[in-house]
């Protein structure tokens, strides 16, 4: 044995009880401190047992981990259920073995089927309905993109004295998961499923809905289209509100289009601060944020702002900067307003079509003027018809009182005069135009 561990045990043996029991004191302490400190750096990890858990599922189960010996502490944050990480799994399979957790409706499913004497038929066919409720909602939440589901079925009583009977219709009320859109198909599959499990229930009897109430499937392309259009047009009327005290009613006018979000948005960001001590990190802060966008959100907005005259340069910014503020633009967003001014001639075109009376009484045809000629073609009028023959006719006086009369001495040469008023009419159809303006010039000396 070593020198000093001779001396010390002699020195043990003279000592008093009270010195022997001050050196042990020595000894334990230390180890003590060092092994709560050990604790204190290294808390037990754990697991959260089963998420969302309602009251009554988390009382049974917290009374199940008792009689299994198994240590859980409640979560400060929303009171659920954790248990030490290296026993996780072995806690969820000893509840699995009986029958834990269970939800509301395998509770209320349990007392349902359970056998009841003296029951009457309203009471078992309530009993039965509700079964088929239940079955009908967990095979729908089977589907990946369901969370949650409910169904509520309307099966009319049916009469032999009733030749047509009632139609038994049904709805599904769905809470789809975080990111997670029921495509057309996917509703259409609910609907027949619902449809195939019910007798006399056709599919189109089955509606389907999610918890803001909006029908989905065939009608939700056609609520989105409409919610869309009711947001743009009060866009363009919050700016025409502004801007038209400032320009006039029919000096400007302005279009909006806006784009929604087409389905809720959650996003849930975690972050832990972790700290290294001795070697190992350890999470000393977690935070989680969860930020919800509801379907239905302004994701972007684009306008455009007409001004019906030749506004200036300082017209076109104000114009712009009131529209910016009726329209609650957001740069970071992406949101856009154009402003742009007409030219002096198309400004000045609405004005005069602004003069014309906007309705006429119906007249006949006779009555009616002729359509007006475009620029640079000629049309033919009835008035020039009039005209050329009364410049033929003019002709043919004249051409008969310059006839010379016949000298009995020496005979004239004789004139074809159907020649000369066919040369005439030739040369006034081929241009009709210069004989109308030489008629007009004779009118009018």
């Amino acid at each position: 044995m070593p020198g000093w561990l001779s001396s010390l045990r002699d020195l043990i043996a003279e000592a008093s009880p009270l010195r022997r029991f001050m050196f042990v004191l020595l000894v334990l302490l230390p180890l003590a401190a060092l092994s709560a400190a050990y604790v204190w750096l290294n808390p037990a990890d754990y697991r959260v047992l089963y998420p969302k858990l309602s009251d009554r599922a988390g009382g049974e189960v917290i009374a199940a981990l008792d009689q299994l010996n198994i240590s859980y502490h409640l979560s400060a944050a929303d009171g659920s259920i954790e248990v030490p990480a290296d026993q996780l799994h072995v806690a969820r399979y000893r509840l699995a073995a009986r029958g834990l957790p269970r939800s509301d409706a395998d509770a209320q499913d349990e007392v349902d089927r359970a056998p009841r004497f003296g029951a009457s038929s309203l009471e078992e066919q309530q009993r039965y309905q509700h079964a088929l409720e239940s079955d009908l909602a967990r095979s729908i939440q089977s589907l990946e993109t369901v969370e949650l589901a409910r169904v509520h079925l309307a099966l009319p009583k049916v009469s032999p004295f009733l030749r047509d009977a009632p139609p038994a219709t049904a709805a599904v009320l769905v809470r789809l998961r975080p990111s997670a859109r029921l495509s057309a198909e996917q509703v259409t599959t609910i609907q027949t499923l619902v449809a195939a499990s019910v007798p006399r229930m056709k599919r189109s009897e089955v509606q389907v809905f999610d918890p803001r109430g909006v029908q989905l499937g065939e009608t939700a392309p056609e609520v989105a289209q409409s919610r869309q259009r009711a947001v743009e047009q009060d866009l363009a009327q919050r700016a025409l509100a502004l801007l038209t005290p400032w320009l006039g009613k029919d000096r400007v006018s302005v279009q909006v289009t806006a784009t929604l979000e087409d389905s809720d948005v959650e996003q849930t960001v975690e972050r832990v601060r972790n700290v290294v001590v001795g070697g190992r990190t350890q999470p000393l802060e977690k935070t989680v944020r969860t930020t919800h966008t509801p379907e239905g959100r302004i994701r972007r907005v684009n306008a455009i702002v007409i001004l019906g005259f030749e506004a200036s340069a300082a017209e076109l910014d104000r114009a712009g900067q009131l529209a910016r503020q009726a329209l609650g633009l957001v740069p970071s967003r992406g949101d856009t307003v154009n402003v742009y001014a007409l030219p002096a001639a198309h400004a000045a075109r609405p004005a005069a079509a602004a003069v014309q009376p906007q309705a006429q009484p119906p007249r006949s045809i006779a009555s009616m003027p002729p359509p007006p000629a475009m620029p640079g073609t000629f049309e033919f009028q009835p008035w020039m018809l009039a005209a050329v023959g009364g410049g033929l006719l003019l002709l043919l006086v004249v051409a008969v009182w310059r006839r010379p009369r016949p000298v009995p001495a020496v005979e004239p040469p004789a004139m074809d005069l159907d020649a000369e008023l066919e040369a005439t009419r030739g040369r006034v159809l081929a241009n009709p135009r210069v004989t109308a303006d030489v008629i007009k010039l004779w009118m009018r000396a």
